[in-house]
C-alpha cells in the first residue's frame, strides 16, 4: 500500500521519526533550561558531570536524537530524498504544539498562519509523482 509516491512502510517510519524528533526537542529544551549554557565550557562542564535537574531531560534527547538517525537512515535506504524531507517536515508543524502545550510558550498568529502553508507545501510535496 502507498501513500502518494512512499509505501505505507516508509510513511509509518517518517510519522516517527517525526514523532521522537519533537520529542527530542521538547526534553532538549526542557533540559536546557537547568543547565547553563551560557558558554561552551560551561556546557561541556555540566555535560561531563552528568547531575543537575535537567540532565536527564537533556540527556533523553540526545539519546532520541541518535535513533532518529537509524530510523532516517532507513528511510532514505528506502525513499526518494526530495519526497521523504518534505514529508518528513511535519516536525515543523508538531514541535510548537509541543512547545505550547509542555513548555507553556507563546506561538503568534503569524507564524501559526506560517505553519499552514507548511502543511501545504507537505501535501502537495506528498501528493506530487516523480
Amino acid at each position: 500500500m502507498k501513500i502518494g509516491e512512499l509505501p505505507l512502510r516508509v510513511f509509518f517510519l517518517i510519522v516517527i521519526n517525526d514523532l521522537s524528533d519533537t520529542a527530542a526537542q521538547v526534553l532538549m529544551k526542557k533540559g536546557l533550561g537547568h543547565i547553563d549554557a551560557g558558554s561552551i565550557g560551561s556546557f561541556v562542564a555540566h555535560v561531563a558531570a552528568l547531575h543537575g535537574p535537567g540532565m536527564f531531560f537533556f540527556l533523553a534527547g540526545v539519546l532520541i536524537y541518535l535513533s532518529n538517525f537509524f530510523i532516517w537512515m532507513r528511510i532514505l535506504s528506502e525513499a526518494d530524498l526530495s519526497i521523504a524531507l518534505p514529508v518528513g517536515s511535519m516536525s515543523y508543524i508538531l514541535i510548537p504544539i509541543a512547545a505550547v502545550l509542555f513548555l507553556h510558550e507563546h506561538v503568534g498568529l503569524i507564524r501559526w498562519a506560517g505553519l499552514c502553508f507548511i502543511v501545504l507545501g507537505i501535501h502537495c510535496v506528498s501528493r506530487s509523482k516523480s
